[in-house]
């Protein structure tokens, strides 16, 4: 059986592990220097928001390069998303204040957005189901480089010189990715039969176009309730509810049915996908911040909290693909959910005083293992239960759900950060209330992956009575 660098799939394979090392070093390098940044700025207020907004507009990129990638092929969709990645880490970069600045994380989010769903389809397209979980952990092994080198190099030149050269570097680097990386994967066309009207995810056409439009609401309702999350006093409550009726309004059209009631088997693993990923988000996005803010840490240590965890993501992805498991790769996602919990549980006690500042990093480390059970394990189910042509529409689906959740999620720790922030200096009691709600959230992840189960999809008109709604 070929491998994964066999002659048949060589250029591709390098193409998609190099564009997933600038993604992964992307991540921890914004991070990083994240903190820095919006305080220089004068935005602390706002931190959650800048995180919120890349997301809120990587909900639009996931749908359009989805529907995009179903249609022509992936590769025009990671081509332009590159390229609106580059364009938005530019014009955060140069940002002087924080309006351009957030606008800057918006583009990116945009082209972030893209990039990932596109990568998504070139697994499920040109590799067999026998290469997808190798495949997925080739993925998650691509962060190792990056999270050793990607917080100490960029907590280096934050301290050293400043954050925007951070980006500037993150900028260049897209380009060169945009130029050298997608050539190999331009071959991957649409599935072998498509007509040019019949895709579920078309980019074009009524259905395509109403996809678009509900992604667009979603993305305007999710950056609402993220800025009612960091807005202060009377006014979050109308532009909270605004948003919300926004998702409720067009949120249903870009899920599969079944989804928001977490109906057993491919709805409920794009439900799964958001809550458990949203819950690990926040505790990534804030531990950072308090180890800097409340334990007096600097950029560069407080990064390697990263490092660690992205190194246990990556063990325990290489772990679960493996090819012959002891258990199904149900019962694994179900183990990562567990893992992931308990870990979100301890970083709750990382923000005491009385314990080492390293206990919060250590629980950030050991969700990072769960999550590296249970996200591509996520990611095989969905490719095994998906049609052809409906993988760019289920994998945007996973990306929707990731994105729309960690946004709520973020919004919602982020006000609840700003009511218990305290000007004294000393903000525990915020932290730990925002890790007490992630981990919650984890908790419910675990429920969620007892409902993954489902037959395995052999016939593609199967997938339409999955998705039938009850």
């Amino acid at each position: 059986m070929d491998g994964l660098f066999s002659r048949p799939h060589r250029a591709r394979t390098t193409a998609v592990a190099g564009t997933f090392v600038l993604v992964a070093f992307a991540g921890l390098a914004l991070s990083t220097a994240m903190p820095v940044a919006v305080q220089e700025l004068g935005g602390l207020s706002l931190y959650a928001l800048a995180f919120g907004g890349f997301l809120a507009a990587s909900i639009v990129g996931t749908v359009v390069g989805g529907g995009h990638a179903d249609r022509h092929g992936p590769g025009p969709a990671l081509f332009a998303g590159l390229l609106c990645f580059a364009a938005g880490t530019l014009l955060a970069g140069t940002a002087g204040s924080m309006p351009p600045f957030l606008l800057g994380r918006c583009v990116q989010g945009l082209g972030g957005g893209a990039v990932t769903v596109a990568l998504y389809v070139v697994v499920g397209r040109a590799y067999p189901a026998s290469l997808r979980p190798r495949m997925f952990s080739l993925i998650t092994a691509c962060w190792i480089l990056p999270s050793m080198l990607g917080p100490p190099v960029a907590g280096a030149v934050t301290e050293r010189l400043s954050w925007r050269w951070v980006f500037h570097a993150i900028a260049v680097l897209s380009v060169v990715a945009m130029v050298v990386l997608v050539r190999p994967l331009r071959k991957v066309g649409p599935p072998e039969g498509a007509s040019e009207g019949a895709s579920v995810g078309a980019s074009m056409g009524e259905a395509g176009s109403g996809r678009v439009r509900a992604a667009v609401t979603v993305a305007v309702g999710a950056g609402l309730i993220g800025y009612a999350g960091s807005a202060r006093g009377w006014q979050a409550l109308p532009l909270a509810a605004l948003g919300l009726t926004l998702l409720a309004v067009s949120l249903r059209t870009l899920l599969p049915p079944g989804t928001l009631r977490a109906r057993r088997g491919l709805p409920s693993l794009v439900l799964l996908r958001g809550v458990a990923a949203a819950a690990y988000f926040t505790v990534e996005s804030f531990i950072p911040l308090m180890l800097v803010n409340e334990r007096d840490l600097s950029p560069t240590a407080a990064g390697m909290s990263l490092t660690g965890a992205a190194l246990s993501w990556a063990g325990a992805a290489w772990l679960q693909g493996r090819p012959r498991l002891p258990v199904t790769r149900e019962r694994v996602v179900l183990i990562g959910a567990l893992v992931h919990f308990c870990a979100a549980a301890l970083t709750i006690a990382g923000v005491l005083r009385a314990l080492p500042a390293a206990t919060a990093a250590v629980g950030l480390v050991v969700a990072g293992f769960g999550m590296g059970l249970l996200l591509p394990g996520v990611g095989v189910l969905t490719l095994d239960r998906s049609a052809p042509d409906r993988q760019g529409a289920n994998s945007a689906a996973l990306q929707l759900a990731d994105n729309l959740c960690s946004v709520l999620l973020v919004g919602a720790c982020g006000a609840a950060f700003n009511a218990a922030h305290t000007r004294a200096g000393h903000d525990a009691g915020a932290f730990a209330l925002v890790f007490a709600v992630a981990a919650t959230v984890a908790g419910g992840a675990c429920l969620l992956a007892g409902r993954v189960t489902a037959v395995t999809i052999s016939d593609p008109r199967a997938e339409e009575k999955e998705h039938a709604p009850l």
